[in-house]
């Protein structure tokens, strides 16, 4: 009779276990460890993706024998038919590597599943060479902007090529003191790839999409060659704020569920990371001991909040001018708590951001936004640098200034009678560009645009109009 128990249990057991949906995932990780990107014997490699939350619920273990090929059995993963989207990663010491290529994806095919073999980073077996990078970032507008400190601050370069790491591959300002510089050498292959950005203290990412840059026959022949010689976040006058803008951020947690598509059971706090300062991201899950980069919203009728306890969690934060209009950020409920669902990144997917569409000239505005609705903000109460002042000229005019001299602001008026693109810029006398205040098509009409040159030394400055049929220069002096 025991026997016969026994027998009925292991069959039971059996089928059960037929009945679960098993996935295996492998991943060569034979160039990395050539490369000296991944240790086996120090680092963790993990796969990650919709299956386990994007967590590290699934470390793989290394192979016997030195292997290359790592692999992990998922059991259970989820119903037949189901897609998933997953990456693998490590951890290197403090530091998280993710694969830096879009999702990979798959689909639950019912009983026990293999994948294929796949490299990391899609970086397979090829010939290697030592090379000598060069990197150059200009920090100008960081400068301007009194977010980055010459003084006390460190820019570096970070990629797939040193595991995204800060503070490794440092860059040093040159013989001109706005452009870091920096030459890192690495073990590269031809069509190898390159993703990286710029980075700076404390814990500034550029907001550009990853910068990227394949290497060349002619690259590997040469073994010195410049990467990349461009602004941080790709700055110019036209892409950046040209003066303070206050953002009402304002996001509705009525009904916000997690990304499993759990509701919270209650919201306590709502905090919001970003990629551009006062935001910052925190490292990867957003651990509790990165608070102080996070900005807590408030719900209590204070910090901009209009009505308390109304679900709408709400923050003024100043963005200061020559902030890059390409900000992305991203909310959090209960940072810190056990209610979060085991995660403070709890918004959306991993990498999908909210963002503000906002222009050159915007001086504040409010940022409409649902939690776990990913997409631009709604901006409404928008107030710009430019004013309507009514009636239609016949001419085109500009005109001086107002005060003049003045410190540290000032108004200029300019007509179009004619609906068109109006660029107003203003230049220094030595003809570089320090402010654009406008670039955008008016209909006809009279408008004043203010100026402020608070960032900006003392000395004599031109304004420049320019349309299709019409161009006019006048002369300003700033005195501090």
């Amino acid at each position: 009779m025991k026997k016969m128990i026994t027998l009925v249990l292991f069959l039971t057991v059996s089928a059960f276990m037929f009945a679960q949906n098993n996935v295996t995932f492998q991943v060569n990780m034979g160039k990395q460890i050539t490369l000296g990107n991944f240790d086996p014997a120090t680092d963790v490699l993990y796969v990650s993706g919709g299956f386990n939350d994007w967590g590290t619920a699934n470390p793989i273990p290394a192979p016997a024998g030195g292997d290359s090929v790592f692999s992990v059995t998922i059991l259970n993963i989820g119903s037949t038919g189901v897609n998933f989207e997953y990456k693998f990663r490590f951890q290197k010491g403090a530091n998280e590597v993710w694969e830096d290529i879009p999702n990979r994806t798959m689909q639950v095919m019912g009983g026990n599943q293999t994948l294929d073999v796949v490299y990391f980073n899609n970086n397979d077996w090829s010939p290697t060479v030592e090379v000598q990078m060069i990197f150059t970032c200009n920090m100008e507008l960081e400068k301007l902007s009194g977010r980055f400190n010459p003084l006390t601050d460190s820019v570096s370069v970070n990629g797939n090529f040193n595991g995204w790491s800060s503070l490794v591959d440092l860059l040093e300002p040159g013989l001109d003191p706005n452009e870091y510089s920096g030459v890192v050498t690495k073990e590269v292959a031809v069509g190898e790839e390159l993703a990286f950005k710029f980075w700076y203290t404390p814990n500034n990412w550029e907001s550009v999409p990853n910068r990227m840059y394949t290497i060349t026959q002619e690259n590997v022949t040469a073994g010195l060659f410049e990467v990349v010689n461009a602004s941080y976040n790709d700055g110019s006058l036209s892409t950046v704020l040209n003066q303070p803008c206050t953002i009402k951020l304002t996001v509705n947690t009525i009904g916000a569920i997690d990304p499993n598509g759990v509701p919270f059971p209650s919201v306590s706090n709502v905090i919001v990371a970003g990629s551009s300062a006062p935001f910052a991201w925190p490292q990867g899950g957003w651990p509790t001991s990165d608070s102080a980069l996070v900005v807590r919203l408030f719900d209590d009728g204070t910090n901009g909040d209009l009505v308390a306890g109304d679900g709408i969690f709400t923050k003024d934060v100043v963005f200061p001018a020559y902030t890059t209009l390409g900000v992305e950020y991203k909310y959090g409920i209960n940072f810190g708590l056990p209610t979060n669902g085991g995660s403070n990144d709890n918004e959306g997917g991993v990498g999908a951001n909210h963002s503000f569409p906002w222009a050159i000239n915007y001086m504040s505005a409010t940022a409409v936004d649902t939690f776990g609705i990913i997409k631009p903000a709604n901006l409404i109460n928008v107030v710009t640098g430019i004013n309507e002042l009514g009636g239609t000229p016949e001419t085109f005019e500009l005109s001086q200034n107002y005060p003049n001299p003045f410190n540290p602001s000032t108004s200029i008026n300019f007509s179009v009678p004619s609906t068109g693109l109006v660029n107003l810029v203003v230049y220094n006398l030595i003809g570089q560009e320090v402010a654009v205040l406008v670039n955008e098509e008016k209909v006809a009409g009279n408008y004043q645009v203010s100026f402020d040159a608070s960032k900006l030394p003392s000395g004599v400055y031109l304004y420049k109009i320019s349309t299709s049929s019409f161009t006019a220069t006048k002369k300003m002096m700033l005195l501090k």
